[in-house]
């Protein structure tokens, strides 16, 4: 299994995947491939998980659990390889196991590798407020906001203590030796039980940036917003399929008991809001296409005086003031030759 694993990785694979009666399959630069013509049965399936997770990672399962974790391979003393491991019950024509595994590099790329444009560049980095990268699962949030964080390490004027939760950790950034700046990072529900455990813990560490792996409930949202307006610089994640879908989703995470007071809160803390997707490149790889808005206090402003169910129109309007839309990310990623003109047609069909 693990030599399984290293050939995907080193083959650039995005996914491997198990699913009982069916071939292994590798996600590589959004092709699918099989690996073999052998299916994988219910007695090996078992072994797969129990190998991955421990041994009581099939009991776990049987009880109507969900596995979502890390796996580590030691290749050798310096040279780890990293899993992001999702284990899911599922059911067709029976009952079956789904085991995804996400290879996790060293080290995020560089913000200038990630092509991350100047608009971004300028904004990411607050004194305190709200940085929020949506998209969907893969478009490469965590690879972004990884970038992001390991930027501010190396700046020799940041002094930043920089407190992460995610579930999983995904980059391990304790190893980058910061001039001026620390980090600590803490995975969730491994170190900590809940994410509102967790910030409620960083507020009396006295953190100048709080980052939260995604905001996917009223209960993180709540207490994200709370990190966000006293002070500290929030950095997180959300499932949206673009920046006007973003501020949607932000409001209809608020609970209904505060949702006014939180909203409000929302409307001045926000800094930044990047909705991130990868489409196909010229060489085969992928690329990122990314719609951001910045938020002055003019724009924080708008916001504040607009009914939440008002703010997808908003924001649309606002992108095309002082923004990017994907059609110019399309016609960037175009003009620079990074994608082909029957890819940037096809990006831009789906943006109607």
């Amino acid at each position: 299994m693990d030599s399984l694993l290293t050939w995907a990785y080193r083959s650039g694979a995005s996914k491997v995947s198990f699913q009982t009666g069916h071939c292994p399959r590798l996600r590589i630069y959004s092709r699918n491939r099989r690996v073999g013509d052998t299916t994988v049965d219910e007695a090996e399936i078992a072994q797969i998980v129990n190998h991955l997770y421990g041994a009581d990672g099939m009991a776990h399962m049987q009880g109507g659990g969900e596995l979502d974790t890390t796996y580590e391979i030691a290749l050798s003393r310096t040279e780890r390889l990293r899993y992001r491991l999702n284990v899911t019950s599922t059911r067709g024509s029976r009952r079956s196991v789904n085991i995804v595994l996400r290879p996790i590099p060293g080290l995020p790329p560089s913000l200038e590798v990630q092509l991350v444009e100047p608009g971004i560049m300028e904004a990411f980095r607050p004194r305190n407020g709200m940085v929020i990268v949506s998209g969907g699962t893969g478009s490469g949030k965590s690879t972004l906001i990884a970038g992001m964080t390991v930027a501010k390490l190396f700046d020799p004027n940041g002094h930043y203590d920089i407190i992460e939760g995610a579930a999983p950790v995904e980059f391990l950034l304790d190893r980058v030796k910061s001039p001026n700046s620390t980090i600590n990072q803490s995975e969730i529900p491994r170190d900590l039980p809940t994410f509102e455990q967790f910030i409620r813990g960083c507020m009396r560490r006295e953190p100048t940036d709080i980052i939260v792996g995604e905001c996917r409930d009223s209960v993180t949202m709540s207490a994200a917003i709370q990190a966000a307006i006293s002070g500290h610089a929030l950095t997180t994640t959300i499932h949206a399929n673009d920046v006007a879908l973003t501020m949607q989703r932000i409001a209809s995470l608020c609970p209904l008991a505060e949702r006014e007071n939180l909203i409000s809160a929302v409307a001045q803390s926000l800094r930044l809001v990047v909705n991130q997707r990868l489409t196909r490149s010229l060489d085969g790889k992928r690329t990122a296409l990314r719609e951001f808005l910045a938020f002055d206090r003019k724009l924080r402003t708008r916001f504040l005086e607009t009914d939440p169910a008002q703010w997808p129109g908003l924001t649309r309007r606002a992108i095309e003031e002082q923004g990017q839309s994907f059609a110019q990310a399309i016609d960037k990623a175009l003009q620079d030759g990074r994608i082909s003109e029957e890819t940037a047609a096809r990006e831009l069909r789906e943006e109607g």
